[in-house]
């Protein structure tokens, strides 16, 4: 499995980066006396005495699931700066359920089909890749993305890559940077950072720039970051696919401080696990480690992946997991969500894979995981080869642009079911998991006062459901009829009562 789940992300990352530097062919802007605003050379700042040194005297978020969104009162700023205008927008889907990764690929059909939230790809927001050189921060191209998700709309979940190679070649050059495909300008070691202070002031600035204080923001900005994940899977550190090159002990460190550094720039963003490959030994072995050293005290959102490990999305065991470690009433997400690399669907076409996803998101959701993002909602244009692998047929969006079955059943459940809150209830009344799919489920959602169940298996509807009903299924096609006269199938059915 693990190697299945290597060759996957490999793919994956490859065809993004291939995109990305296809996308960034323009000249390079040149360098002026008077730097532009996205481009500013300066020194690092130096916080010898922070305002916050420990998670104890860090503001922390609300305890909440799933979480709370930041203040719309916040103390105003010197009137000399300019207040950053966030769009309303942005309030009203800040809790949105549903998102991508990456959704750069079609931003407008990820908002059609219900997605608010984007993860994009991990290179954005690398250390080197903003402050170049030690000093000289150029948020060009991060801005530029910023620009257009928010156009679009979509929050972003931001993942923190804590790796220059300026840094890096002060202290790793007994490492070797990890051979796999990529864009070469991203090309580095992966070790913990050599100057921790240094990479806490880039933390600093890279916060304060998008929190939307109206203080040192991007121009413009309209939807701020409030997400920040500290970099992803950094269990993988030998194979085919390395994310980091150090151990348990290097993360924490790193999350520790990253931590420090978000709360001290926004004391209302929100720090979320970097995102942990699955149930496998080496993941449990690697975030064990990480607890023990009182990681969990860094976190405010925990964060399990995904690709091919079934429609429970490795939820029962994350949740026994968490438990055993004491971590309880923090947001659970899923950010890569992804059902094609497996043995198990190896035959699968688009109609089979919408099936699946809407009893995965159905059992997500009933057992109170606060956010999904699915991987793939377009296949990436491939050159010289090579690509991820997964194709058009577990994807939102076909080759020639049409939308998919998958596409229809991620909008119908996102409409039906995307309005659930903490103030909402579920009840289960029957669910059957078995070894990868979910076998049975039958459950009973409240949503501001609005009861819909969500019901497949085998037999009648359970026998609270009586009288004249309206049934949707997952193609958003809609009927009236007699609850006695129904049965169920694997195709999940929404039922409300008239």
């Amino acid at each position: 499995m693990r190697s299945c789940r290597c060759l996957a992300l490999a793919g994956l990352i490859l065809a993004l980066l291939i995109l990305i530097g296809a996308c960034k062919s323009a000249p390079a802007i040149p360098r002026t006396p008077e730097p532009s605003p996205a481009a500013v050379t300066e020194p690092a700042p130096q916080i010898t005495a922070p305002r916050e040194t420990t998670p104890e005297i860090a503001p922390e978020p609300p305890a909440a699931t799933p979480e709370t969104p930041p203040s719309q009162s916040k103390e105003s700023p010197p009137p000399s700066v300019e207040p950053t205008v966030i769009s309303e927008e942005f309030w009203q889907t800040f809790q949105s359920r549903f998102g991508f990764m990456p959704a750069f690929l079609d931003f407008q059909s990820a908002r059609d089909a219900g997605g608010a939230y984007d993860r994009p790809h991990f290179e954005l927001f690398q250390w080197g890749m903003i402050e170049k050189e030690p000093g000289f921060f150029d948020f060009f191209e991060t801005d530029n993305y910023v620009r257009q998700a928010q156009s679009h709309g979509m929050h972003i979940l931001a993942n923190i890559q804590p790796f220059a190679h300026w840094d890096q070649a002060q202290c790793h050059q007994d490492l070797l940077p990890p051979d796999q495909p990529g864009d070469p300008r991203f090309f580095t070691t992966k070790g913990k950072p050599c100057d921790m202070e240094g990479y806490k002031n880039f933390v600093i600035k890279l916060v304060e720039r998008y929190d939307g204080d109206g203080i040192d923001d991007m121009p413009g900005l309209t939807f701020p970051i409030k997400h920040w994940e500290v970099m992803n899977e950094p269990e993988f550190s030998t194979g085919m696919l390395i994310f980091f090159q150090g151990d348990a002990a290097d993360y924490f460190e790193i999350l520790k401080t990253t931590h420090e550094a978000v709360k001290y720039a926004d004391p209302e963003a929100y720090v979320v696990q970097g995102g942990m490959a699955g149930m496998m030994e080496i993941d449990i072995t690697f975030w064990q480690e990480v607890f023990d050293l009182g990681g969990a005290d860094y976190l405010d959102i925990m964060n399990m992946h995904s690709i091919g490990h079934g429609e429970h999305l490795n939820i029962p065991a994350f949740r026994q997991f968490l438990d055993s470690n004491g971590i309880q009433g923090k947001p659970i997400w899923v950010t890569e969500v992804q059902y094609q690399q497996s043995h198990e669907t190896q035959d699968y076409n688009n109609e089979d894979f919408a099936e699946i996803l809407a009893r995965s998101y159905i059992f997500a959701l009933a057992n109170g995981v606060d956010k999904l993002f699915y991987v793939n909602i377009k296949m990436p244009p491939i050159f010289g080869g090579g690509g991820p692998p997964f194709d058009e047929r577990s994807a939102l969006i076909k080759d020639n642009g049409e939308k998919s079955a998958l596409f229809h059943a991620h909008a119908t459940i996102a409409g039906i079911l995307g309005d659930l809150s903490e103030d909402d209830t579920v009840e289960i009344i029957r669910e059957r998991v078995g070894s990868w799919h979910i076998e049975a489920g039958q459950y009973k959602f409240v949503i501001q006062g609005r009861t819909v169940y969500a019901l497949w298996g085998s037999g009648s509807l359970p026998a609270e459901i009586t009288g004249e009903v309206r049934v949707i299924d997952i193609t958003g096609a809609e009927r009236v009829a007699d609850a006695a006269s129904l049965r169920l199938s694997d195709s999940p059915i929404f039922v409300l009562p008239e």
